[in-house]
């Protein structure tokens, strides 16, 4: 069976030598005969698709709690309610199809003050993501987060992950052109 392969490829060969010296296309015998070899049949089998991968790389930028959006009191003096204070925050960044999504995260401490107590108070928080080059913000919108003061306690904490934030992706160094602006909305 080998022997009759490479008679009839050198054959087929052969034939292809009296073709003119111009023609830089395979004849579709020649091809046939190459995917037969190649491949075990007649026809070359479909390309395998690449994997493309579109997930952009990006340095997440960094969280700036805006001056005195810190910590907020609810009542005065001996009328004090509770108090609450950010203590800590947190981001998270996937660049994808040449947008950011950015996730904040923001825990914090509340306190009952003389004329507060025991109870699940909201706390609004403005969230946004400031253009560095024009200090404009790109994208902003204020939340509710839960915090809770257990009976008996007068004190407590809060967690709080917000939905993401979309901005445009302008180049991995996100650090450099976006600032993540939060702060404790005074009602």
């Amino acid at each position: 069976m080998r022997n009759i392969f490479l008679a009839c490829a050198s054959a087929l060969l052969l034939a292809g030598c009296g073709a003119s010296s111009s023609v830089t296309e395979p004849s579709a015998t020649m091809t046939k005969l190459v995917n037969l070899i190649a491949f075990n049949s007649t026809t070359a089998p479909k390309p395998i698709e690449s994997i493309v991968d579109n997930t952009d790389k990006v340095d997440c930028p960094v969280v700036d709690v805006e001056e005195g959006g810190g910590s907020v009191q609810v009542g005065s003096g001996a009328g004090l309610r509770h108090q609450y204070a950010i203590s800590d925050t947190a981001r998270e960044c996937l660049a994808n199809n040449k947008l950011i999504s950015i996730r904040v995260g923001i825990a914090g401490r509340i306190v009952a003050g003389p004329a507060g107590g025991a109870g699940t108070f909201q706390i609004p928080v403005r969230l946004g993501v400031r253009r560095e080059a024009d200090k404009k913000m790109v994208v902003s919108k204020v939340v509710n987060m839960n915090a809770t003061i257990a009976p008996g306690q007068a004190t407590g904490t809060f967690e709080y992950v917000a939905d993401p934030l979309v901005v445009p992706w302008l180049r991995e160094e996100a650090n450099e052109d976006y600032m993540i602006v939060i702060g404790l909305v005074r009602r």
